[in-house]
């Protein structure tokens, strides 16, 4: 499922030996509602991609 956030919150990179790096993140949608995105390997996004 997709929808478009609003990115609010955003994390310290923390490395992990499952997913390198990590980074938690957290926004709302639309509609108010808070969503957390994790993990998201941050460093390895596109410059487009990064927020």
């Amino acid at each position: 499922m997709k929808e478009e956030l609003l990115i609010l919150v955003k994390t310290y990179p923390t490395l992990s030996k499952k997913y390198f790096e990590l980074v938690c993140t957290a926004g709302i949608n639309k509609n108010g509602e808070w969503r957390r995105i994790y993990p998201i390997p941050f460093r390895q996004l596109s410059d487009l991609e990064k927020y």
